[in-house]
């Protein structure tokens, strides 16, 4: 089968799908039909659905990039579709309650900045940032097309409020 064209996903997407993996925040619903992730602030829910080998979404960088944003690479691993790497369960604990929208927002939405922030506050670096090449190369090499949708966003309250 020849390949989709569609644009790869930047790497800091991938910190930030290994985020809502590790906290819990992807439920599949209808059959593995859809997908419901919620934000790493806590404030909104992204629908993905999923038809075939089409994934859509309606977080921005779908959306508006054209590329698989982090809800989607977070289906994809939640469906099994990406394989995290024998021995890499326990680095997803480094992933645990991070607020990328918080990060993102700190240093001025430079995604590379922010990657670099948390993977300094890790101690773990090196395995961090292999597992995030593993889930990338597989992530950019899916047969699948990607686009956004039009689901409206669920807003939910900010913690606190």
């Amino acid at each position: 089968m020849p390949d989709i064209l569609r644009k790869p996903t930047p790497i800091a997407k991938i910190y930030e799908a290994l985020s809502a993996v590790a906290d819990g925040r992807v439920e599949l619903c209808g059959h593995e039909s859809k997908g419901i992730v919620t934000s790493s602030a806590r404030t909104k829910r992204y629908t993905v659905m999923i038809s075939d080998k089409l994934y859509t979404s309606n977080d921005n960088a779908t959306y508006w990039q054209h590329y698989a944003g982090y809800p989607i690479i977070a289906v994809l691993i939640e469906q099994g579709r990406i394989s995290l790497p024998p021995g890499s369960r326990p680095l997803l604990e480094h992933f645990r309650n991070i607020n990328w929208k918080r990060l993102n927002t700190e240093n001025r939405n430079h995604y590379d900045k922010a990657v670099s922030q948390f993977l300094s506050s890790t101690g773990h670096a090196e395995g961090i940032k292999k597992l995030v090449q593993n889930v990338y190369d597989q992530a950019n090499s899916l047969p699948v097309a990607v686009k956004g949708n039009r689901k409206p966003i669920i807003k939910l309250p900010e913690e606190g409020q």
